[in-house]
């Protein structure tokens, strides 16, 4: 399974780690799918927001 982490172009706190991408375009930019093609929207998504893919599990570390 992929997991993705997407972080905001302009804002590092404005991230997100899912294993969906396309549902979370689609969730994010879900008004503008009325009028726009989901690949006018793809693009909008990636204007703002950079993406890393990992082919395994992200696991967070706790160093104490």
């Amino acid at each position: 399974m992929k997991n993705y982490l997407v972080v905001g172009i302009e804002d590092s706190n404005d991230n997100y780690l899912v294993n969906d991408l396309e549902g979370l375009i689609k969730e994010m930019y879900e008004c503008e799918l009325f009028d726009n093609e989901f690949e006018v929207v793809k693009g909008w998504f990636f204007d703002n927001y950079k993406v890393f893919v990992s082919e395994s599990n992200i696991v967070e570390l706790n160093e104490a």
